[in-house]
C-alpha cells in the first residue's frame, strides 16, 4: 500500500504534490464528477463529505456532476423495462456487474450505493446535499433512476438540473469512439458552464 513518508514523497519515491494542483486549486471548492459506476461512487463520496466532513478537511465538495449514473433498484422503472436490451449496458449486464461488486452477503439493489432513494437510505437529508448536474442519455435504460434522483433532489431546493441527450447511449460522453460526436462535445461544453457558478471566483473566473 502506497503510504505518505514524509517529505512531500510516497514510499514509491514518487512527488506526493501535483505542481499545477498546488499552484491553482482550491480545496474548499471541489466538484466531484463521475461516468456511469464513476457517478456512484461520486455521489457516495458526497454523501459521506456532508454526513461527517472532519476526515475529509480541508476539502469541500461544493458540487456534483453524475453523468449516466448506473442506478438500479428492486422495482424496476419504465426504462428500466422498456429499454432493458439496450445498447451496450443492458439489464443482465448491469446486474452481472453488481453481483460482481457487492459481495454476496451485500447484494441488494437497494444497497446505498446502488440505489440513493432507497427505503433504507441514512443520512444525510437530501436537502443537504450539494447541487447536482444530472447527464442522461436517450437511449440509456437506467435514465428514469437518474431523473427520479434529481426531481427529488429539486423538491428540497437543490439546485439540481437534467441535461437529456437525444440519440445518445450510456456512456456517449466518454467512451473514446464517440468523443468527436455533437452530443459529446456539447455535454463537455454544458458541464463546464455549468461547473463555473461553482467553483469560479467573481472577477476572477478561470484566471489560471
Amino acid at each position: 500500500m502506497m503510504t505518505k513518508v514524509g517529505g512531500g514523497v510516497d514510499t514509491f519515491g514518487a512527488s506526493t504534490v501535483e505542481p499545477w494542483i498546488a499552484a491553482h486549486g482550491d480545496p474548499a471548492r471541489c466538484v466531484l464528477l463521475g461516468a456511469s459506476c464513476g457517478a456512484n461512487i461520486a455521489d457516495y463520496v458526497t454523501r459521506k463529505v456532508v454526513e461527517d466532513g472532519k476526515p475529509f478537511d480541508p476539502v469541500k465538495v461544493v458540487a456534483q456532476v453524475l453523468m449516466y449514473p448506473f442506478f438500479i433498484g428492486s422495482v424496476p422503472t419504465h426504462s428500466e423495462i422498456r429499454l432493458a436490451n439496450s445498447y451496450f449496458y443492458d439489464k443482465s449486464t448491469c446486474l452481472l456487474a453488481w453481483r460482481l461488486f457487492l459481495s454476496e452477503k451485500e447484494f441488494n439493489l437497494d444497497h446505498p450505493a446502488a440505489n440513493p432513494l432507497a427505503p433504507s437510505r441514512r443520512a444525510p437529508p437530501l436537502k443537504c446535499m450539494p447541487p447536482t448536474l444530472t447527464v442522461i442519455a436517450e437511449h440509456d435504460w437506467m435514465r428514469d433512476r437518474a431523473i427520479a434522483y434529481s426531481e427529488e433532489l429539486r423538491k428540497v431546493n437543490v439546485d439540481s438540473p437534467v441535461l437529456d441527450y437525444k440519440d445518445t447511449v450510456h456512456e456517449f460522453a466518454t467512451l473514446d469512439v464517440f468523443l468527436k460526436t455533437p452530443q459529446a462535445q456539447a455535454c463537455a461544453e454544458d458541464i463546464a458552464i455549468w461547473m463555473k457558478k461553482y467553483i469560479s471566483l467573481r472577477g476572477h473566473e478561470f484566471s489560471y
